[in-house]
């Protein structure tokens, strides 16, 4: 029998976020994507950009929420209400590793992280999460650590940065493509936890 694998990229859709540390989760399903030769179309019922991948081993869903990140739980659990869904993968930036570690973890709190909130309200927390690294925002004594992490989140990858950023889409895409045929966490976590994907 054919697995049915959904794959989600948090972000906040537009051009003003596109580039955001924030996005690394549409940034890389996007490469994704884009390797693939799928298109995006707009999937009304979830408010969400949806792509397909048909395999050998699975038919894949590629999903963009499109209600802005700390509402990303209702666009996935009305995808998942009109669809039979086996496993889920949701990719998402983490401010406890360094830029280019990426990490696999099934379930578990949402570590702070307001589109994870979302999804463990709307949906529940079992389901396996590509931890994918931006590094600690500065912490300025002029102002509050909150306001310093949301001015991380929500700024541009620095020059320096998208080269170590590149890196990290080649292998997340690398990580999607194994988990298209393999989505067993364990199997994951040997293969692809790193602490930095530029030394590999």
């Amino acid at each position: 029998m054919q697995e049915h694998l959904l794959i989600v990229g948090l972000g906040n859709p537009g051009e003003k976020y596109a580039l955001t540390r924030h996005n690394i989760g549409f940034i890389i399903l996007d490469r994704f994507v884009q390797c693939h030769h799928l298109s995006w179309e707009i999937e009304k019922k979830s408010q969400a950009l949806c792509a397909r991948l048909e395999s050998d081993h699975s038919s894949v869903f590629c999903l963009k929420p499109q209600t802005f990140m700390n509402c990303s739980g209702e666009s996935v659990a009305a995808f998942c209400k009109y669809h039979t869904i086996h496993h889920i993968l949701v990719i998402h930036d983490d401010l406890d590793l360094c830029l280019g570690a990426v990490r696999f973890k099934l379930g578990g709190s949402s570590g702070g992280h307001n589109g994870l909130k979302s999804i463990d309200s709307m949906y529940g927390n079992e389901y396996l999460r590509m931890r994918c690294g931006i590094g600690k925002p500065p912490i300025s004594e002029h102002k509050p650590k909150e306001q310093c992490v949301i001015e991380y989140v929500l700024g541009n990858f620095s020059p320096k940065e998208c080269e170590t950023l590149e890196t990290l889409c080649a292998y997340g895409v690398q990580a999607l493509d194994f988990f298209v045929k393999n989505p067993a966490v364990n199997a994951l976590q040997n293969t692809f936890n790193t602490k930095q994907v530029q030394n590999l």
